[in-house]
């Protein structure tokens, strides 16, 4: 079996600009040299087990990253191209993949092409979607586009247009050669324009051959993004609202249906999560801090990509304001990361550390072995000959595994103890167990 190596990914998501301590405006003033910053975050991600890390975003913008500046140019509130083609090399010196958040939908006022249509320079019309002289912008221009999610400070670009479309995969081609880049998330791949991404999936092929190409993608029939021709994976919100709300609603047959409906059918190899940059951290999501073990239990047990978000190993509170996502966003001091530490953070690590091992965890395939109400949730990852159980108990109370119809021993694979006789086997409340079927 020859497997690519984002089949195999272990995820650290980054908000770049607040891990570094970066201003949330740029002045364009001068170059700021905070990449160390992020620097100090590789022992971390290594030590926890995570093999990739997605920045999110680290072009040159004018405010959170998403508004477009330069697409050639590192932001200068983190420092400069060489510098960052630095800060990669450490990264794979490490052996941490690099994902880099880019944002290929729209751009933000200051990008060049806009700057020179607003001075009035109709040449760059067509490479912006709905542009229109003849009504003026809630922003005061002299003309109307379209945008993203009505955010004026995002013009959307027409792909359609060719001088637009190859200006982008030009960009994409140069954080490819220039620095060695591994794969890239697309911002608002659910409006982007299909014949673009599945140009960009042939080009980066030809780039770099095992380069990757994940999706944000809301909801929707996910195989329409993720196949042969366009992206290798997208962003699994709908596995990521059943997560919380199933605990939240103590009624685990909402996940069970989801992970039934929403895996088999498909097989995708989708990137899961429990929280995001765009999202409230999951300790704010949750109506009890116990779910956190079970939870992030099933992210690294279930099909698909986990992906961890910075500080959330921590279990950081975090709620998205009507205005701001800052308080999603915060900067952590990394040199304090002891401090941090709570059995949340280990048992995240213990699972990253785990999962490389286990086939089965990677690449098997998932049955739901029982489930019932206020009951224990059972499923079986399979692989080959081998086969692991994942037990989940979300429940105040203990309760039993009777796994003696599965095999006559197994191996408790957070413990490493060997249960010879597995009849009764205790589960604790709030939390989870993964048990390997032993010869």
């Amino acid at each position: 079996m020859n497997n690519k190596w984002y089949e195999d990914a272990l995820v650290y998501h980054l908000y770049t600009f607040s891990a570094a301590g970066a201003p949330f405006l740029n002045g364009y003033g001068g170059t700021e040299h905070r990449l160390g910053e992020l620097e100090k975050w590789i022992p971390h991600v290594r030590g926890m087990g995570f093999n990739t890390v997605l920045l999110s975003p680290v072009f040159k913008s004018r405010s959170h990253g998403y508004d477009v500046t330069d697409y050639l140019e590192l932001d200068n509130r983190l420092g400069t191209n060489s510098e960052f083609r630095s800060l990669v090399e450490k990264l794979h010196a490490n052996g941490i993949r690099v994902i880099l958040d880019s944002v290929f939908n729209h751009c933000g006022r200051d990008f060049f092409a806009f700057r020179e249509l607003c001075r009035g320079n109709r040449d760059y019309a067509d490479w912006f979607s709905g542009v229109d002289f003849s009504r003026d912008s809630p922003l005061g221009d002299p003309f109307s586009y379209d945008t993203w999610s009505e955010y004026w400070e995002l013009p959307k670009f027409n792909l359609g247009n060719l001088a637009a479309r190859n200006y982008l995969l030009d960009a994409a081609r140069f954080w490819i050669e220039e620095f060695d880049i591994d794969g890239m998330r697309l911002d608002a791949a659910n409006v982007l324009d299909f014949s673009f991404m599945a140009d960009l999936r042939c080009k980066t092929m030809e780039w770099k051959k095992d380069f990757w190409l994940m999706g944000e993608v809301i909801a929707g029939d996910y195989s329409r993004w993720v196949n042969d021709d366009t992206l290798h994976s997208v962003t699994n919100y709908i596995l990521y609202k059943s997560l919380f709300s199933s605990h939240n609603d103590n009624n685990l047959y909402e996940l069970s249906y989801t992970v039934q409906n929403s895996i088999p059918f498909n097989g995708l190899p989708l990137y899961n999560f429990l929280d995001n940059h765009d999202q409230n951290r999951i300790a704010s999501n949750v109506n009890n801090p116990a779910f956190l073990s079970t939870l992030y239990t099933l992210l690294f047990t279930l099909p698909g990509i986990p992906s961890v978000y910075y500080g959330s190993e921590w279990g950081i509170k975090g709620v998205k304001e009507k205005h701001s996502d800052q308080g999603l966003r915060p900067y952590i001091d990394i040199d304090k990361r002891e401090s941090y530490s709570i059995p949340l953070t280990t048992l995240i690590s213990k699972l990253a550390h785990l999962r490389p091992g286990e086939k089965a965890l990677r690449h098997g395939s998932y049955r739901q072995v029982s489930l019932g109400y206020r009951q224990l949730f059972v499923f079986e990852r399979s692989y080959e000959d081998e086969s692991i159980f994942v037990a989940v108990n979300i429940q105040n109370s203990h309760t039993e595994a009777n796994l003696s119809a599965h095999g006559a021993k197994f191996r408790d694979l957070l413990s490493g103890e060997l249960i010879p006789s597995p009849r009764r086997i205790t589960i604790e409340p709030y939390s989870a167990k993964l048990f390997k079927r032993s010869s």
